[in-house]
């Protein structure tokens, strides 16, 4: 690197520093949910990859333009009126899961519109998706999480009742509830596959983004995650109810957190094999498509002789 490279470069850095500190802030509002949620542990796992997604998109960034423009006003004006209300809301009321996605929504406008003053609207396409996989971290506000999590609590018991009748076992649901002959079993949050469903978010989005070109495929790789993340949580369900039904309802508890770092274990694995199929099929089909070019080319050129 010479010295005028490294001296844009540092250049560059310090017209970011509104971003740094932008994410500086939302990170140190962010750290209590991380440290005393056990559902949002994984906070501080996102926001290392979220700096090396950061730090891999340098690289490539592109050439700075140091302008503004209406657009990148627009942003900072919107994103310095968020944080302002934001601000004052959490005053008055404290720190809540819908004002933090409200002050990372103010977070992110002002860092979209330093990034359209240094690199124009360039810079903010390749850095958005390194800035916005913070957003996974953070936790939902509750008009959404509760929804989420009685829907899958409902169906993961709906479908655990079906296969406990099917295979013999007397069962019956009652909300996220399973009455079993020996007792009955509660589909907590972390049983509703809540958290395996957050960790897969967060591992296909990234293998993917890193891994594969193709959009189309990016896409099926997240929807394969969520299903295997849902189906993991149905089969350790369904093993706790089961155990529940055989052995008594104390047996639960002894197998509990091993049946989840099981399925867990089990979710990682299928997201890896995914993510090498999918890569290797990206791969196949790029050889088809320069193929297919070559043979057009050749074509072309052949009948260009003929003439």
């Amino acid at each position: 690197m010479t010295t005028q490279t490294k001296g844009m470069s540092g250049r560059i850095l310090l017209a970011l520093l509104p971003s740094w500190l932008a994410m500086a802030w939302l990170v140190s509002k962010a750290q209590w949910f991380w440290n005393n949620r056990p559902d949002l542990q994984f906070g501080w796992v996102v926001l290392m990859l979220s700096a090396y997604l950061i730090w891999d998109a340098w690289e490539r960034k592109p050439p700075p333009t140091f302008r503004w423009n209406w657009a990148g006003t627009l942003l900072a004006a919107s994103g310095l009126a968020l944080l302002f209300l934001v601000q004052i809301y959490q005053a008055a009321f404290g720190m809540m899961a819908a004002s933090l996605m409200a002050l990372a929504l103010g977070a992110l406008l002002l860092v979209a519109a330093n990034l359209s003053y240094v690199f124009g609207w360039p810079g903010i396409r390749h850095f958005a998706f390194g800035f916005g996989f913070l957003l996974i971290a953070l936790p939902m506000p509750s008009a959404l999480y509760n929804p989420i999590v009685s829907g899958l609590q409902s169906k993961v018991a709906v479908i655990n009742v079906e296969v406990l009748n099917v295979i013999g076992i007397p069962a019956q649901q009652v909300g996220s509830l399973i009455h079993l002959p020996n007792g009955t079993v509660g589909i907590d949050d972390a049983c509703s596959g809540i958290r395996s469903l957050q960790s897969t978010v967060m591992a296909t989005l990234f293998i993917g983004y890193l891994t594969l070109r193709n959009q189309a495929l990016q896409i099926a790789l997240f929807v394969f995650g969520i299903l295997l993340a849902i189906t993991g949580n149905v089969i350790r369900s369904f093993f706790l109810s089961y155990m529940a039904n055989e052995k008594g309802l104390a047996s639960v508890d002894t197998v509990h957190d091993a049946a989840g770092w099981s399925i867990l274990a089990f979710t990682a694995v299928g997201v890896m094999i995914l993510s090498w199929l999918f890569a290797k099929l990206e791969r196949q089909l790029a050889a088809h498509e320069a193929g297919q070019s070559a043979q057009v080319v050749f074509d072309s050129r052949g009948q260009g002789g003929c003439e």
